[in-house]
């Protein structure tokens, strides 16, 4: 392409794409921990009604002083089936006759409750504060957890489009100050949320805002560097991703209380923002809508840090426009939403390459965002989840360089899908045993991540790329909130919500071959492109027409 030989021409791998590289890195650091924040924000601690008897510091001279809370606990609280207090009921009246009988003679089913009427005391051995203490979101509101995870994931599906939509129009750089900054402001202040209500939607601000950062900061960087490095940097994305998602798992354990938690968690989009400010805009966006003079500076911008002071005294922008006239009438071509729908190609790639999105996305929140389930300490389950996708997204790298796209996808579906239902079966006892193997599951959709970008790219044409992954970015985006809302179903049958995030990439994976493969295949450029390559899809014709693909696609 003209815009990969001027690249080249001002430094396409210097230090202006290192120091790119290291700003969008540690912005996409700190994105992924607000993702699963709520593990911790949201936790909800063992806890019990409120009893006069007990908490009550005034009734306490009424009280027989040969009595222990556990005496105490018996005549005011039922007990459940495992010989726990009950966490929503009490007893309307203490029964006093229940300190001279045995624990087994005890039916509570006789005796009348009624449910926690004045409040509940909560334990604070592990966190001294949550949402669901502040609020008293437990028993019959505890269902409001699931409902503030979905208005969170909702954030990305309205939020990613609409940036978007508005980042091609203004420009990346304008965008990504004002997402990190609102990222930062919305955080900060929903630590001071008076109500839930205020908080859920300071909640869905943040997560429209977060969207937007993950594409556009990596877009950046991708559009400015050469394509050699691609597969690179998207694995350092991936780490980066992991990486905040373990140092959420160390912060979480060091502070306990939700309202220090949540500001830990938000102050750094204030900070990064300034570094933000001196970010460079795009220069191919520049290009493309006009804006010459501009493109010129930051061309000769890029030159001067990558130390070619005679580049960037040359460029004019004479040449510069010269260069760039073919890829300008490339990039007028406007995006027709029913030329993808009537169009056979087109439209098998948006719906299977949407459903792949979702697969993936659908059964990863699922598990993240109920990491209970995974082991006893969830700090430990956190920062382990987190630190297993590293290692399995080095790995990617080579998958990426040597491994068709195809059985890549399928096995790391294959992987975590199977290992979704055989967790059903393992009992909660075994918790390390569960964790293990969910480990094994969050390393395959980890890979899956890095490979899938990958292959977005390549199975969209130029023509078309931008708006089809906009479509996989919302489908991806609403696997959050699915996922979330799936949660709540564990009431009715408690392995439902694992059986659906299993059973999603065990479909992903026989879907994958209804699509091309693309390894070691360039670019499409235009829809014919894609139609040839639809074609010749299958392994034996591939290297046949690879050298008529070529030809067709080199820019």
């Amino acid at each position: 392409m003209a815009f990969g030989e001027l690249l080249r021409y001002v430094g396409d791998s210097g230090r202006f794409q290192i120091l790119n590289a290291i700003v969008s890195i540690l912005l996409v650091l700190i994105t992924s921990p607000p993702d699963y924040m709520e593990n911790f924000t949201a936790a909800i601690p063992s806890h019990r009604c409120y009893v006069q008897l007990l908490d009550n510091l005034t009734s306490e001279a009424s009280i027989p002083a040969n009595l222990t809370t556990e005496a105490l606990l018996r005549v005011s609280i039922p007990m459940d089936p495992s010989q726990k207090p009950e966490k929503c009921h009490r007893f309307r009246q203490t029964q006093w006759q229940l300190l001279h009988l045995n624990v087994s003679d005890i039916n509570n089913t006789q005796l009348e409750t009624e449910p926690c009427l004045e409040g509940w005391i909560y334990d604070q051995s592990v966190f001294s504060s949550t949402i669901m203490t502040e609020w008293n979101l437990v028993c019959k509101f505890q269902s409001f957890k699931t409902f503030a995870q979905a208005i969170y994931m909702a954030g990305y599906v309205v939020g990613t489009p609409l940036f978007s939509m508005l980042s091609d129009r203004f420009g990346r750089k304008p965008l990504l100050l004002f997402c990190c900054l609102m990222c930062g402001i919305s955080g900060t202040c929903c630590a001071f949320a008076p109500v839930f209500s205020i908080y859920c939607v300071l909640r869905f601000l943040c997560s429209a805002c977060l969207g937007s950062l993950q594409i556009n900061c990596i877009v950046l960087v991708l559009e400015e560097t050469s394509s050699k490095w691609h597969s690179t940097i998207l694995t350092a994305y991936g780490i980066s991703l992991s990486l905040g998602q373990a140092l959420l798992g160390v912060i979480a354990y060091a502070i306990r209380d939700w309202h220090m938690l949540q500001l830990a968690l938000s102050v750094p989009f204030l900070i990064l923002s300034l570094f933000l400010c001196m970010v460079s805009e795009s220069v191919r966006w520049l290009i493309v809508t006009g804006k010459t003079e501009q493109a010129l500076k930051e061309l000769k911008k890029i030159a001067y840090i990558n130390g070619k002071k005679d580049v960037a005294q040359s460029l004019t922008a004479e040449i510069l426009t010269l260069k760039m006239k073919e890829e300008l009438n490339i990039k007028k071509k406007h995006f027709k939403m029913k030329e993808v729908i009537f169009h056979p190609t087109l439209c098998r790639t948006l719906l299977f390459g949407s459903f792949l999105g979702f697969s993936s996305l659908f059964s990863t929140y699922g598990l993240m965002l109920d990491i209970k389930n995974l082991g006893k300490d969830i700090f430990l389950s956190q920062f382990l989840l987190g630190m297993i996708d590293m290692p399995a997204r080095f790995l990617t790298l080579f998958v990426l360089r040597h491994v068709g796209r195809r059985p890549s996808i399928a096995f790391s579906f294959l992987v975590s899908g199977i290992g979704i239902i055989v967790n059903i079966f393992v009992s909660k006892d075994m918790s390390t045993l569960r964790l293990i193997i969910f480990i094994l599951i969050k390393a395959s959709l980890a890979s899956f991540l890095v490979i899938y970008m990958a292959f977005c790219n390549e199975i969209t044409p130029t023509t078309h790329r931008l708006s089809l992954q906009s479509i996989f970015g919302i489908a991806s985006k609403l696997a959050g909130t699915c996922s979330a809302l799936v949660l709540a179903t564990e009431s009715y049958f408690v392995h439902l919500p694992m059986i659906l995030y299993g059973i999603f990439p065990i479909a992903a994976a026989g879907c994958v071959y209804l699509l091309p493969e693309t390894f070691k295949l360039p670019l499409p450029d235009t829809i014919e492109d894609l139609e040839k390559r639809d074609r010749f899809r299958n392994k034996g014709t591939r290297k046949k027409h690879k050298n008529v693909l070529y030809e067709t696609t080199e820019c």
